[in-house]
């Protein structure tokens, strides 16, 4: 067990603390003296990607797509068939939850700080625990299907899955996380089990707790709270490893919109670097310098009017892959995907990659981060995202400093000289 450790940051001036549980639950504290507004988020290392899971001698065993968030789902089935959700929110609690490439959060946020210790107490317990049922199970089945075919019908969710198909082809990342309408009904009681056992563990799971409180006393009430509990080490490890295999250079498809949809995307080689936060720093300066609001480039497009308001810039950085895609509405997507890909190929005399303009961008990003530090919900969700060894979300405005125009420029021609390009199209019918 560690003790309850604390992180100053002079810089920004905020504070966290950081400690173990007996049972091996990482705790992040964060004290926000004077806010009315209280915000719990668990996470554990398990998502969409994490399909198969490594046993002895090499063996591993194939889950079905989609049981992370399957699982995720069925959690808060409470025992006497209640739901955690509405249990909740009859406390005046907002509550919800969502499965990534790499973990599963629950979350829920309140202001009655009388309850916050009893409602975080009920949290925890219904996410190390299971009660659902066959019968329960293939009622999700249903329910779940029928999110999968809401997607479908969304646009802007097949563009964007679209891109990640021809980027990453032959793996999970092309699937949705919720997984098909196959994959699901081959979801078992015993899947989803065993797969609760593998990571719904203490020891594989993330506590953060941010709010008006005092860090040590909320330390040692989280203490009581598991203090029967042993910890155990038999934590599986999910064979979750991303493949590279070619990209699928463009492809195209046909749907109800009035305009075309076009997502351009660049594969970056994986990276293999705990220092996730300062790269997607970088590449979002980059970015923005090179193809934000702010930059020259932009302001033709936009006033000549080959781009709108839905031009966006989406940069995903994670240990086994990073990638990024720019996608728009257009009346002429081929031509528009080959004007920005050799534009981005040819950096060497754009005068949007200046000191000054550098200034301009970590400005916007640094209030940014400003603002999120008065949004106890927005705050917990980025702090859980940047958690790394090396790194936090509280690093963020000393990386930005410290990043000169040459360290930039660099890490972003970099990543465009190694990356693999693809599109995807969504013309009308």
């Amino acid at each position: 067990m560690q003790e309850l450790k604390e992180h100053f940051f002079p810089r920004i001036k905020e504070t966290f603390y950081s400690g173990e549980l007996p049972n091996g639950l990482q705790v992040y504290l964060i004290p926000k003296t004077d806010f009315n507004e209280y915000s719990c988020y668990v996470m554990t290392r398990f998502g969409a990607l994490d399909t198969s899971v490594k046993g002895g001698e090499g063996t591993h065993k194939e889950y079905p797509l989609g049981l992370a968030h399957f699982l995720e789902h069925k959690l808060f089935e409470l025992e006497d068939g209640k739901d955690l959700f509405k249990e909740l929110s009859n406390q005046g609690v907002d509550s919800n939850a969502f499965t990534g490439f790499d973990k599963t959060c629950y979350f829920f946020s309140t202001t009655d700080k009388g309850q916050f210790g009893e409602n975080m107490r009920l949290f925890l317990d219904s996410l190390l625990s299971t009660s659902f049922t066959e019968e329960s199970i293939e009622r999700e089945k249903k329910i779940i299907e029928q999110e999968i075919a809401m997607y479908q019908d969304d646009p802007d969710f097949r563009l964007y899955q679209g891109i990640l198909s021809n980027l990453f082809p032959a793996t999970a990342l092309t699937e949705d996380i919720a997984g098909t309408k196959d994959s699901i009904q081959k979801i078992t009681l015993t899947d989803l089990q065993e797969n609760h056992q593998f990571f719904y563990q203490p020891t594989n799971m993330t506590l953060l707790l941010v709010g008006d409180f005092d860090a040590p006393s909320m330390f040692e009430i989280l203490k009581e709270f598991h203090e029967d509990d042993s910890k155990t080490d038999k934590i599986q490890k999910p064979n979750s490893e991303v493949e590279y295999f070619p990209v699928v250079k463009t492809k195209s498809i046909y749907m109800d919109v009035a305009q075309s949809k076009l997502a351009i995307g660049y594969r970056g080689q994986k990276f293999q670097n705990s220092l996730l936060l300062k790269q997607k720093i970088a590449l979002k300066l980059f970015f923005a310098m090179v193809l934000g609001w702010t930059s020259k480039t932009y302001q033709n497009l936009y006033e000549s009017g080959q781009i709108d308001d839905s031009f966006d810039i989406e940069i995903e950085i994670q240990n086994q892959f990073q990638y990024l895609i720019l996608s728009l509405d257009t009346a002429e997507p081929i031509a528009m995907s080959n004007r920005i890909r050799q534009y981005l190929k040819n950096l060497k005399n754009t005068s949007d990659l200046s000191a000054t303009h550098l200034q301009t961008v970590k400005s916007e990003l640094y209030g940014d981060f400003i603002r999120s530090l008065d949004d106890v919900d927005y705050l917990a969700s980025q702090f859980v995202s940047y958690l790394g060894d090396k790194e936090s979300y509280f690093d963020f405005p000393d990386i930005l400093a410290d990043l000169t125009l040459k360290d930039v420029v660099k890490i972003g021609k970099e990543f465009l000289q190694t990356a693999d390009v693809a599109d995807y199209i969504i013309s009308p019918k």
